[in-house]
């Protein structure tokens, strides 16, 4: 899977899979602080479709919170 963003305000979240489709990877900035590094937060999953299914939920979640797709 590609990696693809969210935005909500001045905060991207970038959405990435790592080890096989297993672990989910959730990068936060903010554009308003560049200075500041960017939050790396991990989820590890049993299997492929484990992971998919928690990043299904993860994006519909965000998104009835107000996060659009970046670009």
């Amino acid at each position: 899977m590609e990696p693809f963003a969210l935005s909500h305000g001045t905060q991207v979240r970038t959405f990435a899979v790592e080890d096989d489709g297993c672990t989910i990877v959730l990068t936060t900035t903010d554009t308003s602080q560049p200075e500041r590094p960017p939050h790396v937060g991990y989820e590890v999953c049993e299997s492929d479709a484990e992971a998919q299914a928690v990043l299904n939920k993860l994006v519909h979640d965000l998104e009835r919170q107000g996060w659009l797709p970046v670009g």
